[in-house]
């Protein structure tokens, strides 16, 4: 009988196993073992006896396939287990005897069945009890369970998410069908894998090396060069999976051999195909990481015969790029997306030290150097700022860095201006921008001085001249912030191999050099000359305009010119004298001579320069560029003097001549190079047979008598062969020098011969001599291939010496770019030249004759209707001006800052005739934004705005407000624009333009009295939608019942007088805000117009009645009130 009861028992178990909850290593068997002896009733009860039927009952009603489920590790499943317990754990604790329990029904049943699975206190309560109770071999048995779990995953948190995976595997197990006796004995120990290495988790020679050099670069995505392609690990792979849409293969991904990874044998990893290397750095580069790619220094051939030929591959780190140092073989980076202005390429390096005040008054000194490696500019500023930090945010939008270096800690204000600007991937600079943090020590400054002064020493050593001599003078006279970050800044691109960039010191500018003038971001931003404010892209800003341009170079001219129009009187004219004498010849020989040579030249010559400066320079790009430059030298070969070029105009002619000055000196490397080698890459043919050096020649001679000897031993083998005549050499999958010898004759063989491959009918051999000969042609190739890099590099050298001439020469190309950019511009209709008033003998004036908006013309369907408008000193110094909303107000004061700003840059502009006196800056509040980053409300912007303005106005600036005041109550904010118009016209006294809505401040400008403002409006006619009666009018168009069933045409043109309403119902309708709601908006609106004009009426009569009666002084403010009614 014992057998037959044994087996429902066992199958019993197997099938609550299926119900509970899978863990791994047999801690659930543990755990329900504990459990179970928790629950159990007293021992030998009959109830057990009396169950039995309920068991097999429940083994029939799972009418299922019988599976066995294969039981955790460690469970107990002998027979004597069973007895021991007495009692099935499938039973609740505490069930009543099987006598009381007969009468009920099959619920009843269920019920103690699936109640094993209710929450029971007994476990928890006597938890502690329970363990103490095991016997001391089970409790070693449950901790060496532990520790296995432990050693095969690492940590007990990892288990969830194995869980599932384990799942798996033991449903795979159950289909297996394995026999009963496999469940009761505990699976062997794994064996141990094959190769010591990875069995014993250690990392291979390869990955130490890589983990040495990852420790010293942590913030680098590493590129590794192993074999045949470039390869990541560990978290790289992960980022470069993420960014290059390429497969990672799971593995390690920390570097520190975190016990949560101990399972794992390596590292997980990523690979790209050689060739594709500078795809993929530029990629990455792009989205803001820091790449360095580290190469293997040694080849095959050279590590066979050297000393380590057991050890790897000797690897080091070669090159680290970012966003603002990527100079490399296939060009710059190609920074900004589809969105965003493209960033000038500009590494800025910034710190700031406060000075003095808290609060609103706080006040810092900023030091910036910004440096644009691919083309060698260097900008520096010194400068205090204030609150508001609009000084930091001007110089940034126009730098448009694409990577910060922070010196020391940055206050609060400016370094949430940074994130904002440089933080999301839709920022001014259109691209996310990288951020660097350098430590300041408190002797900084003393450091930083003796740093530069040993960097310029050691230069000045190697080429001494006077005009080095001068500059390092100057440099060393820099103010202390800015020599803090060139220091900063010649140590950041030591680590990229680029810090000779700054012996180009003529290249040194100071970013605020009063001959410019200086727009500030907002004034940027609002009058859209960069990028539109739409999707912020380059397509409707003032650039895109103007921009002509048929270079790259000449490109990035035209947008310098554009963000910094000049201030000098005589170098205007000469710029607009160019252009004129470029408009008049437009058709001329000489004209389309310059077109053509502009049009011929692909190459960005400025970039290509600069690498030729840094070396990394390749060979197909250097023949081109040498070509590109003798054909532009070889133009102008006989122009000896200014009067030999045929243009009158000395901004050309100095242009032009300064073109062929460079012919002998690219001639002169032209003749090195052979140019059907350079094109295809070849640096073994690259310089011609009688430039070659003596190691080429060396080397080369070396190959010759290789392959003689190679030829030579064909008689040998042949002779092995007992053949007549020599052998002949076959190449097969690239491998070459094998002899053919049919398997017929394979007895005539040597020993000594080494088979390569073979087929059926023959086999192909290397004898020792073609094995031993072959490595020393190889030795003598990779020689050669050095010998031919250093050649080249000493070429590149040499052409870098002469780095200023070639670069002047493409300045000058540049040069005339831009000008043909403003001549094409010019040559629109409509354009006219501007007139430029001395300001020595002229009072501010801005006088524009039928203007027009530079950009609405090229992006509208409809013509512009032009204006005309002029502000004077002493009057009008400012026009105050109203109209309905979308009447074309901002539109009007943003074309006359545009038309100021083009005729600075020395451009023709939209208009039939504007004369002005030269402005110092252009100033603009205008739109509503609040600051989230800084914590300013939207009005706070707006006023915060203001004071900056009315603090940086002088006489000479041209002051543009829009709306001020709209953002706080109406009472507050008429008060403030009534305030700040009073004192600009007043204080500053400079040409202003202010747009209100608030009617009422019309009448108060006039008190301002002296003609100071003039009260403008945009012209419209209000038309009843209804029929009765069209009521066409101008300003008085404002009838009782106007409102939403008025029907607005914008005239768009600018006449004098006050709009007395601004017809915002219209523009509700126009944007299909419900009926409904605009009728009670007119309703209301009717009613409270209504109030007001009782209220003047009323204040009217009693001014009646005083003027009448006590105090006839106040006729003129009767007869102002009665003008208003």
């Amino acid at each position: 009988m014992a057998p037959k009861s044994k087996a429902p028992e066992k199958k019993q178990q197997s099938l609550t196993n299926f119900f509970q909850p899978k863990t791994v290593n047999g801690l659930a068997a543990a755990f329900q073992k504990s459990q179970s002896e928790a629950r159990t009733s007293p021992p030998e009860s009959p109830d057990s006896s009396r169950k039995r039927p309920l068991e097999e009952d429940t083994d029939r009603g799972n009418n299922g396939p019988d599976k066995t489920i294969k039981r955790a590790k460690g469970e107990k499943g002998d027979k004597a287990d069973a007895a021991d317990q007495g009692k099935s754990s499938f039973f609740t604790p505490g069930a009543k005897p099987a006598a009381e329990s007969e009468p009920k029904s099959k619920a009843s049943a269920a019920s103690s069945r699936t109640g094993r699975f209710a929450y029971s206190q007994a476990s928890d309560v006597n938890e502690e009890e329970d363990e103490e109770d095991q016997d001391p071999s089970t409790k070693q048995r449950k901790e060496e369970l532990h520790k296995k779990f432990v050693k095969k995953l690492g940590h007990p948190d990892s288990m969830l998410w194995r869980r599932r995976r384990q799942d798996d595997n033991e449903a795979a197990d159950e289909e297996e069908g394995e026999g009963e006796e496999d469940e009761d004995e505990a699976p062997p120990p794994p064996k141990a894998k094959k190769g010591g290495a990875r069995a014993n988790k250690k990392l291979t020679p390869m990955e130490i090396q890589f983990l040495d050099i990852k420790r010293k670069h942590l913030d680098t995505v590493l590129i590794v060069e192993v074999g045949y392609k470039f390869r990541f690990f560990g978290e790289d792979a992960r980022i470069a999976a993420k960014e290059l849409s390429i497969v990672c293969i799971p593995g390690k991904f920390r570097y520190d051999e975190h016990p949560s990874e101990a399972h794992l044998e390596k590292f997980a990893s990523a690979s790209i195909p050689v060739h594709r290397l500078p795809v993929h750095a530029k990629r990455l580069v792009a989205a803001g990481h820091k790449v360095g790619v580290v190469r293997q220094i040694e080849t095959a051939a050279l590590k066979k015969a050297g000393d380590n030929r057991n050890a790897p591959f000797v690897r080091k780190l070669t090159n680290v790029y970012t966003k603002g140092t990527y100079i490399d073989e296939n060009g710059e980076l190609e920074t900004g997306g589809d969105g965003g202005a493209p960033s000038g390429g500009y590494l800025l390096c910034i710190t700031e030290t406060p000075t003095k005040g808290q609060g609103t008054d706080e006040k810092v000194d900023v030091g910036i150097v910004a440096v644009q490696p691919t083309t060698g500019d260097i900008i520096y500023d010194t400068f205090e700022d204030g609150f508001m930090r609009s000084e930091i945010e001007t110089r940034l939008l126009h730098i448009s860095p694409c990577e910060f270096v922070i010196v020391g800690d940055l206050t609060k204000g400016s370094d949430k201006l940074i994130q904002h600007l440089s933080g999301s991937s839709t920022n001014v600079f259109g691209d996310r921008s990288r951020v660097e943090r350098v430590p300041r020590t408190k002797t900084m400054a003393a450091e930083a001085y003796s740093h530069v002064t040993q960097f310029y020493a050691d230069k000045l050593q190697q080429t001494p001249d006077a005009d080095a001599s001068a500059l390092l003078e100057r440099i060393l006279h820099l103010p202390e912030p800015v020599t803090i970050c060139l220091s900063a800044m010649i140590s950041h691109l030591k680590e990229y191999g680029l810090e000779h960039v700054f012996d180009l010191t003529k290249n040194f500018t100071s970013f605020s050099a009063r001959q410019h003038m200086l727009l500030n971001g907002t004034t940027l931003e609002a009058l859209e000359v960069y990028r539109n404010a739409t999707d912020h892209s380059e397509r409707g800003s003032l650039f895109w305009a103007l921009d002509k341009t048929t270079t790259r170079f000449g490109q990035r001219l035209l947008r310098k010119w554009v963000g910094r129009p000049l201030l000098d009187v005589a170098r205007l004219e000469e710029r607009v004298a160019a252009v004129q004498e470029l408009v008049d010849e437009q058709s001329s020989a000489k004209v389309d001579r310059l077109e053509t040579l502009l049009a011929g030249t692909k190459t960005d010559l400025e970039r290509s320069l600069i690498r030729i400066y840094y070396g990394k320079c390749t060979r197909p790009e250097l023949l081109s560029v040498l070509q590109t430059l003798q054909r532009i030298a070889m133009q102008y070969p006989t122009v000896k003097s200014a009067e030999a070029t045929g243009f009158t105009s000395p901004l050309i002619a100095s242009a032009v001549l300064s073109l062929p000055q460079i012919l002998d000196l690219v001639v002169s490397h032209l003749d090195k190079i052979n140019p059907e080698a350079a094109r295809k890459d070849d640096k073994y043919n690259f310089f011609r047979e009688s430039e070659q050096t003596e190691d080429i020649e060396d080397h080369k001679m070396g190959i010759v008598s290789v392959e003689q000897s190679l030829d030579e031993h064909r008689a040998d083998a042949a002779a092995s062969l007992k053949r007549k005549k020599p052998v002949d050499y076959v190449t097969v999958s690239g491998i070459e020098f094998l002899i053919e010898v049919p398997n017929t004759d394979l007895k005539s063989v040597p020993a000594s011969w080494i088979k390569i491959s073979g087929t059926k009918k023959l086999s192909r051999f290397h004898t020792p001599a073609v094995v031993r000969l072959i490595a020393e042609r190889d030795q003598h190739r990779e020689a050669l291939a050095a010998a031919c890099d250093a050649a080249f590099s000493a070429l590149l050298r040499t052409i870098a010496d002469a780095y200023q001439p070639l670069r002047d020469a493409v300045s000058s190309l540049a040069t005339l770019d831009c000008l043909l950019s403003l001549s094409r511009v010019a040559a629109l209709p409509g354009y006219t030249k501007p007139t430029f008033l001395p300001s020595t003998t002229n009072k501010p004036t801005i006088s524009i004759a039928q203007g027009r908006h530079p950009i609405a013309e090229h992006t509208l369907s409809d013509p512009y209707i032009p204006f005309t408008t002029t502000l004077a000193s002493p009057s009008p110094l400012a026009h105050l001006i109203t109209g309905p909303n979308m009447g074309g107000k901002s539109s009007f004061v943003r074309a006359v800052a545009l038309l100021v700003l083009l005729a600075q840059i020395g451009s023709f502009v939209p208009a039939d005739a504007l004369s002005l006196t030269l402005t110092d800056a252009i100033h603009v509040r205008m739109g509503a934004r609040d600051n989230l980053a800084a914590g300013e409300s939207t009005f706070m912007v707006e006023v915060s705005e203001t004071a900056r303005i009315l603090r940086a106005a002088t006489p000479r600036s041209l002051v543009i407000l829009d709306e001020l005041g709209r953002g706080t109550s109406t009472h507050d904010g008429a008060a403030i624009a009534h305030a700040v118009l009073d004192h600009v016209v007043r204080e500053n006294r400079c040409l202003t333009l202010f747009i209100t809505h608030y009617q009422n401040l019309a009448r108060l400008a006039e008190g301002i009295g002296e003609g100071l403002v003039k009260n403008v409006h945009m012209r419209f006619t209000a038309t009843r939608r209804a029929g009765a009666g069209a009521e066409e009018g101008d300003v008085d168009a404002d009838d009782d019942d106007a409102g939403a069933d008025e029907e607005i045409t914008f005239l768009y043109e600018v006449g004098e007088g006050v709009a007395h309403r601004s017809y915002g119902l219209n523009v509700a309708r126009l944007a299909r805000i419900p009926r409904k709601v605009i009728d009670v908006a007119s309703q209301r609106s009717r009613e409270m117009e209504q109030d007001v004009k009782v209220r003047r009426l009323k204040g009217t009569a009693r001014l009646l009645t005083e003027v009448l009666g006590t105090n006839p002084d106040q006729l003129d403010h009767l007869i102002s009130n009665v003008e208003q009614l």
